[in-house]
């Protein structure tokens, strides 16, 4: 339980501390100019880096051993942070920024003594390397993956979401194979990156700049070798190459197009694949979303495929490069471009039609704001109180939250939608084997006709609405995808605790709780007070059940 609260902590210290570095952002220089290769069009503060690298380095100081291993982490994130800083303010060449990256690398291969010898078997072999390979591969893994974050760090909310994926996936496995280390900092980085990305997502109020950026591709890669190279582990030693697939492809591609027309390999230009996506037509929105997915693939292939050899993990990645290469290459040459909007229509059929709209607008809205909130109540009143510790949890950030909403309003809406998120998240594991009432039918059907009907509403509204006014972002999609994998993990209990209707409970609440949130008037609204009504329904259960 203890580590669950490295996430929190970095959370709520990510979350307070990048406000006020904003605030400061002007009077240090830390804003990122407008040009014509960037597609923001103001100044932004890029300060959110020193906001991440903070909220996650609290929490692995406090919590994690002290070893070899975490001496050399730190001490190389040390290097990066203030390379980052000096550079965020004053500006480095690309040399001096090579010189903090190569001192970081240097740090981890000669303290902690990392290096990548293992191949893992190949055709029933084990592959070891010689030193002579095995310094050298090292040395430009970690180098590159460092310069792949940073490179990937062109649109809003698409670094931050992609790593965030990219360390769900390492702590994963680093809690499968009993890696604390990787486990803490992959949880306390997750932690800090939840609280960036709401700052972030499209149009963003701040940029994680080159402190944040180099932060994430530093300790993604030296984390996956922690992993992966551990003499005692049997995960895949190949495994990193498809957990960091999409950041490796999109180099790599960059790169391989810059040598072969003789461009220079450190110029600025619009070759990333976010910006070729942004060229076929996509918005902002629909880019950053279809990289997440691809992300998304490639962990969810990585956990299935973390004990199989290594030949099948480096043609399984090898298959998804060449689909994706493949699709870039052939909107190119067809001229294929994604096309918006469906036209007007005026006739009296169409207004006809908006009159409809407006009804099953009202009668879908209406029924959600009473359905959301009753179930909320049902569910914590049935609730089997098993996960207790869970329900600590739930009453710290709920008290969390109403300090917000006195002390901290800014901060309010943040840390409301993280509590309602986990609140359900809890009532969804707890409620499937129903404890307050009883009633004729199974809690699991109880479960899929509430979810399915909320389901059903939130759909309608969403479709005569054209989702106008709706305000989900790449953030929340990148929840809905991480919400999504639960069933498929490798985790026991799978099947015992109905993970599936978890997951589909969850995806459902995170639309319909987006469009009430969205077309509220105030917070004293049923949503957000029906929520804090659960949190005491479950406070006064167990006081009397005791602690």
């Amino acid at each position: 339980m203890i580590l669950f609260f490295s996430i929190l902590i970095a959370f709520y210290i990510a979350v307070t501390l990048i406000p006020v570095l904003r605030r400061f952002a002007l009077k240090w220089r830390m804003t990122d100019l407008p040009d014509e290769r960037k597609v923001h069009k103001n100044p932004t503060p890029r300060v959110g880096g020193i906001g991440i690298v903070t909220g996650a380095l609290i929490p692995i100081l406090a919590l994690a051993d002290y070893c070899s291993e975490s001496i050399a982490f730190l001490s190389g994130v040390a290097v990066l942070f203030i390379a980052g800083v000096w550079d965020d303010i004053y500006g480095l060449n690309y040399r001096m920024k090579f010189l903090g990256q190569i001192l970081a690398v240097a740090a981890v291969m000669t303290v902690g003594r990392v290096f990548i010898v293992n191949l893992g078997f190949w055709g029933g072999a084990e592959v070891i390397l010689p030193v002579w390979i095995a310094l050298p591969l090292t040395f430009f893994f970690i180098l590159g993956i460092t310069n792949a974050i940073n490179l990937a760090d062109g649109l809003d909310g698409l670094a931050g979401g992609i790593s965030i994926l990219i360390f769900f996936s390492i702590g994963l496995l680093a809690f499968l194979d009993n890696n604390t280390f990787a486990l803490i900092c992959c949880l306390s980085i997750c932690g800090a990156l939840l609280a960036f990305l709401r700052y972030n997502t499209y149009p963003a109020s701040i940029f994680m700049g080159d402190t944040g950026s180099q932060f994430l591709g530093f300790s993604a890669a030296v984390l996956s070798l922690y992993l992966t190279q551990h003499q005692s582990t049997a995960i895949a030693k190949t495994l990193p190459i498809i957990i960091l697939g999409f950041p490796i492809l999109d180099t790599l591609t960059v790169m391989a197009e810059r040598i072969t027309q003789g461009v220079p390999l450190f110029k600025a230009d619009q070759r990333h694949f976010h910006h070729r996506l942004l060229k076929l037509g996509f918005t902002h929105k629909d880019a950053v979303l279809s990289i997440y997915v691809m992300q998304s693939l490639m962990v969810f292939l990585s956990i299935q495929l973390c004990y199989h050899a290594g030949l099948w993990i480096i043609v399984t990645y090898l298959s998804l490069a060449s689909i994706i290469l493949g699709f870039f290459y052939v909107t190119h040459r067809t001229g294929w471009h994604l096309q918006h909007g469906m036209g007007t229509d005026l006739s009296l059929d169409r207004l006809a039609e908006k009159q409809l709209d407006k009804r099953l607008k009202a009668l879908s809205l209406g029924t959600l704001r009473i359905l959301l909130p009753l179930g909320l109540i049902w569910f914590a009143m049935t609730s089997s109180l098993t996960l207790q510790q869970g329900h600590t949890v739930i009453f710290m950030m709920s008290a969390l939250t109403l300090a917000a909403f006195w002390l901290y309003r800014p901060a309010f809406a943040i840390l409301f939608r993280l509590t309602a998120y986990a609140l359900v998240l809890c009532l969804l594991f707890t409620s499937q084997k129903a404890a307050g009432f009883h009633v004729p039918v199974s809690p699991q059907i109880v479960h899929h006709l509430y979810w399915g009907g909320l389901a059903a509403f939130a759909l309608i509204f969403l479709l005569v609405t054209r989702f106008e006014s709706f305000e989900i972002t790449p953030f929340d999609y990148l929840v809905l995808l991480l919400v999504i994998s639960i069933p498929f993990l490798p985790v026991g209990h799978v099947n015992t605790l109905h993970l599936g209707t978890v997951a589909g409970g969850m995806v459902v609440f995170l639309w319909a709780s987006e469009i009430l949130l969205t077309h509220q008037k105030q917070w004293r609204s049923a949503f957000p007070v029906s929520c804090l009504a659960a949190v005491v329904i479950l406070f006064i259960r167990h006081m009397a059940m005791g602690w």
